[in-house]
């Protein structure tokens, strides 16, 4: 969500910084190892955690209200309904602030078409770090770089992970999670010119070639507009692609040069 649908707004320093700090003085934290912050809080004393609690509150609301759609969000995510591709939000944050960014994106694109596209939600399934797979479930699904949350929205769309594009731009979380769930694309938005943002949760990143090959994406693009035309060449494009068996494989490429390649079921 922060940093792919809208403009990049949590301070991952700072929560990392507070979290920490909060973990330094908890008679349980002290002894466990800096890792996720999300992970870390959970493992804290009762009074360690209710003030994590605090920190993550009051970076998301101020990340709420300075929330801004990504530029070319509105017309990617009309790209995909026209086409009848569906769009599901995987994030770390909570249910409760995904709609704030569904309101930016409705309003933002009621002039297309008369606002005819906006039938049911723009966005389904939302899972976020609290959601649960079902509702007597006692824990919600592991987060990014977990691949539950993928999973768990392949299971309602019916769908095999490798039909699935994840989008991100963490290649430490959102990468990872793609790979790790074998989705058929794994696209790491960076900023112009290639530029990776400060989105480290903590999760701690190993070097060994497994690992390195879990966080390499499959496409690089450098916005959404971009990622639109990637996604338009594909489908423009799938009747003449060569293939075999019961679909038709796929490779484009993006303007970094890096290649994205698909399955596509007839």
């Amino acid at each position: 969500m922060d940093g792919t649908l809208i403009q990049h707004a949590i301070d991952f320093a700072e929560m990392r910084q507070r979290i920490y700090a909060i973990a330094d003085t908890d008679s349980i934290g002290k002894d466990l190892e800096r890792d996720c912050v999300l992970a870390l809080a959970t493992q804290l004393s009762p009074e360690g955690q209710e003030e994590c609690d605090i920190v993550f509150g009051d970076i998301e609301q101020r990340a709420i209200n300075q929330m801004k759609i990504m530029t070319g969000g509105a017309e990617l995510m009309h790209f995909l309904g026209e086409n009848g591709l569906k769009r599901a939000v995987l994030t770390r944050n909570l249910e409760k602030n995904v709609p704030f960014m569904s309101d930016l994106y409705l309003d933002e694109m009621k002039g297309f078409n008369g606002g005819n596209d906006m039938i049911g939600p723009i966005f389904n399934p939302i899972v976020a770090r609290d959601t649960r797979s079902h509702p007597n479930d006692e824990e919600p699904l592991k987060a990014k770089p977990n691949p539950d949350g993928i999973l768990h929205i392949c299971r309602v769309w019916g769908c095999d992970p490798s039909e699935v594009i994840m989008v991100g731009d963490s290649a430490h979380d959102d990468m990872t999670a793609a790979n790790r769930a074998g989705c058929g694309g794994a696209v790491l938005l960076t900023q112009p010119g290639g530029e990776e943002l400060d989105t480290d949760s903590g999760f701690r990143v190993e070097d060994s070639e497994e690992e390195i090959l879990e966080r390499t994406p499959s496409l690089r693009v450098e916005s959404l507009l971009e990622l639109k035309i990637c996604l338009g060449a594909l489908l423009n494009d799938r009747d003449t692609v060569s293939g075999g068996g019961g679909g038709k494989k796929m490779d484009i490429e993006s303007n970094s040069g890096s290649l994205l390649s698909l399955q596509l079921e007839e």
